[in-house]
């Protein structure tokens, strides 16, 4: 803290903590940035789905509270009032790293700590720190836990983000089927292991592509509704019967409610199994395994883009991308595929946080997971980064880029295609004895090929 930092005193289960007398996070949050340094990490602060989703969670506990007894209605309408004003400043408000100790517990209690300020100063003008006439965990925390409302949170923050970057996908897919129409007749040369194959036509490309990316939009659109199902009201482990009874009945139609009101899908429904639910992220992992498979397949593409923009005069120079900047500080008028290598990078690195979140699965033990922070954290970085990478590939390299049409043309009469044309005509051991005495002449081929297509041609005595 800066020199001059006036204090506060507060006390916690363990003892007496000091806390600056103008933050509205308490005690536990103190505890929390003391022995989680943040300079190696984000903060919760970082990720305002997640903050906001578990705020609503904590508003629409609070109505739930308030409508069967459980809380006074004035404590309820301070706390969602200052679940609202929280989000206005959320660096200075929840500093904690979003990977400390496991189970989310100073995240939930941090959101509990000024929830609980918040409320009292501005409802009852009552001073940071006094947790009277509410207290973060008997009034902000009530009939819920870390546990089942952190993997809410998690739930609601990771399909709000799949939004943006479903739509982000779509585009996309929309951007390449518009060039499917626009220049998808264009032949070109198709390879297999890197080697010239057959000649085919740019839409029959860029169709494949296609087709890849919206199957595996199709997945992760089935993914992201299946988060649909949370498991508030399981508390700690999946036991309903640790919360009143009449929370449980109500609490995520009264959640639905808040969700609503700031525009997001209102349709949770509570999970098949809360002790599941408890054990391990299935959901969220479900959704992170299909969005690693098209970072994969992503990457693939951008690579393709390289290698068909490879050159200008030594390559395959098949696309002509567009010049966004300067490729070289040494070389002059060198222009490098940045765009695409941009793609791949935050692909790449996408992976690698899915590969941190399937590490998750490996260590739940019993009857719970605690790291539920590396699943949605990586999760919502994997978004943003394929998100980015997208934006910026469709924008400045996909919505621009053009086929050298005479490159291309010269490509698919090359010898390869010509030969299989000729097998076509001629069969396959006619066409290779053919080859072998044209040694490379196309001419020579193509005279073969025109003259064994004349109609009525015997081509059975040819080949004898």
């Amino acid at each position: 803290m800066a020199i001059g930092t006036v204090w506060r005193d507060e006390a916690d289960s363990l003892g007496p903590v000091r806390v600056p007398a103008d933050t509205a996070w308490g005690a536990q949050t103190a505890r929390a940035i003391t022995l989680y340094p943040a300079q190696a990490g984000g903060r919760f602060g970082d990720y305002p789905a997640l903050l906001s989703s578990l705020i609503a969670v904590k508003r629409g506990a609070a109505a739930t509270n308030a409508a069967i007894g459980a809380l006074p209605a004035d404590r309820a309408r301070a706390i969602d009032a200052a679940g609202q004003k929280a989000l206005s400043v959320p660096a200075l408000h929840f500093p904690v790293h979003a990977l400390h100790g496991g189970g989310g517990v100073s995240f939930n209690m941090n959101v509990n700590e000024v929830l609980a300020n918040l409320a009292n100063r501005d409802g009852f003008g009552r001073a940071f720190g006094s947790y009277d006439p509410i207290h973060p965990n008997d009034h902000v925390n009530l009939n819920h836990s870390t546990s089942d409302a952190f993997s809410t949170a998690s739930h609601i923050a990771a399909r709000h983000v799949w939004a943006g970057l479903g739509a982000q996908i779509a585009g996309l897919i929309a951007d390449l089927r518009g060039l499917c129409e626009a220049w998808g007749a264009q032949r070109k040369l198709a390879r297999t292991c890197l080697q010239d194959a057959v000649d085919i036509r740019f839409g029959d490309y860029l169709g494949g592509v296609v087709a890849n990316l919206q199957c595996g939009l199709d997945r992760a659109q089935s993914d992201a509704l299946a988060l649909r199902r949370v498991n508030l009201g399981g508390n700690i482990i999946g036991r309903s019967q640790d919360c009143d009874p009449a929370f449980f009945a109500r609490a995520i139609d009264d959640l639905n409610r808040v969700l609503s009101d700031g525009g997001l899908p209102a349709d949770l429904t509570r999970s098949d199994d809360l002790f599941a639910a408890s054990q391990a992220h299935e959901g969220l992992l479900n959704l992170a395994a299909t969005l690693e498979q098209l970072a994969r397949g992503l990457i693939r593409f951008a690579k393709d883009l390289r290698l068909m923009a490879s050159g200008p005069h030594c390559g395959l120079s098949e696309l002509r991308l567009p010049a966004v900047q300067p490729g070289s500080s040494a070389i002059p008028g060198k222009i490098n595929p940045t765009l695409p290598e941009f793609m791949i990078q935050m692909a790449m690195t996408a992976c690698g946080r899915a590969a941190a979140i399937r590490m998750t699965q490996d260590h739940g033990e019993l009857d719970y997971s605690p790291w539920q922070s590396v699943v949605i954290v990586n999760l919502l970085d994997m978004m943003a980064l394929l998100d980015g990478g997208i934006a910026s590939l469709r924008r400045h390299c996909v919505q621009g880029m053009l086929p050298d049409a005479a490159r291309n043309d010269a490509n698919a009469d090359s010898l390869l295609p010509l030969l299989i044309r000729l097998k076509q005509v001629a069969g396959y051991s006619a066409a290779t004895g053919i080859a072998k005495q044209a040694g490379g002449d196309l001419a020579v081929i193509r005279q073969h090929i025109a003259r064994l297509s004349e109609p009525h041609n015997d081509k059975e005595g040819t080949r004898r």
